[in-house]
């Protein structure tokens, strides 16, 4: 899945609103669209019956009619959304017919998860925002179809209503602002051991990547699943690998980290990431899109805006290297 990364939140908040105030009919109180002429609204909604997971996936068009230069970004779901994601198809029309999908449906055994580009996330909490840094915008084209999609698992005896609402707050055009562009990396051949008895299996793993363009990264986040008990990243100069400078101990919140000034990361450098679970379940534990699945992705956003640009795998712990578009 090639998930690059335009806006990305993935948790990105500094507060929540699970106490947040009920509407007439009991419901929560939903998010005020932008103003006109400031920014637009992306929406969707659903049902996740009692005891169930639910991946949802809504298609539609961006409703805007020309590029629309967004600056800051606020959104507001249900708590404890597993991962909500915008996404689109190229710089055009998908050719997919809009409304609404069970993901598993619309992906099927097609190459469509393969070929998107992801350009918001949130997971979490009830609601957030997420401001670039001076200077620097996040281009959306008028073109695009968007998949607005919803990861929910409801433990409850009762039904939930799906929320997902994403504002997205513009400015005109400006010769001096500068488009951002990313992605994530990630580790798809992870093997996490099964317990033994009462004793837990913890487990750990890493890869290292190095970026075959000079870029600048102003944003980097974690995403595991719920046996995730850490992650860390370390600079990775293609040959020695330097000290840890991010951590996050919590899956459910993956610690959106801004850098200001921006790392500056040459060609030929990157990263070295790695992920430690621990695993109570007697039964062997792979990489998924379930949540009852594990992954480990290292997610970046950068400038210039580069669609080639990409932190590219070079080294494993198990020997196995992911690639972009597999």
């Amino acid at each position: 899945m090639r998930s690059l990364v335009l806006l990305m939140a993935l948790g990105c908040s500094g507060k929540t609103d699970s106490d947040a105030p009920a509407d007439e009919d009991g419901g929560p109180v939903m998010l005020e669209p932008p103003a006109e002429g400031e920014g637009f609204q992306l929406q969707m909604s659903g049902i996740a019956p009692p005891f169930s997971e639910v991946w949802l996936c809504e298609v539609y068009k961006i409703p805007v009619d020309n590029m629309a230069h967004v600056k800051w970004v606020k959104y507001k779901q249900n708590e404890g959304t597993h991962h909500m994601t915008l996404s689109t198809i190229g710089m055009g029309p998908s050719g997919l017919d809009y409304g609404s999908y069970d993901c598993n449906d619309l992906y099927g055994d097609t190459s469509l998860m393969q070929d998107q580009i992801m350009f918001f996330g949130a997971q979490g909490d009830a609601d957030g925002e997420m401001h670039l840094p001076d200077g620097v915008v996040a281009s959306l084209p008028g073109t695009i179809d968007v998949i607005h999609e919803v990861h929910y698992v409801n433990p409850t005896d009762e039904e939930v209503e799906i929320y997902s609402q994403i504002n997205g707050y513009t400015v005109a055009a400006d010769d001096n602002n500068e488009s951002i562009w990313g992605g994530q990396t990630r580790d798809e051949n992870i093997f996490i051991p099964a317990a033994q008895g009462d004793e837990p299996a913890v487990h750990t793993e890493w890869s290292r990547c190095v970026f075959n363009e000079d870029v600048e990264v102003h944003f980097l986040a974690a995403h595991q699943h719920e046996l995730g008990t850490f992650f860390e990243v370390s600079l990775f100069d293609g040959a020695d690998v330097g000290e840890v400078f991010y951590t996050n101990d919590d899956w459910h919140n993956p610690n959106i980290t801004q850098f200001d000034p921006p790392l500056v990361i040459p060609q030929g450098q990157g990263f070295e990431w790695a992920c430690t679970w621990t695993n109570p379940e007697e039964r062997e534990v792979v990489y998924g899109l379930d949540s009852t699945d594990e992954m480990c992705n290292l997610a970046m956003v950068h400038t210039p805006f580069s669609m080639t640009a990409e932190c590219e795998v070079v080294e494993t712990s198990d020997g196995v290297l992911w690639e972009s578009g597999t």
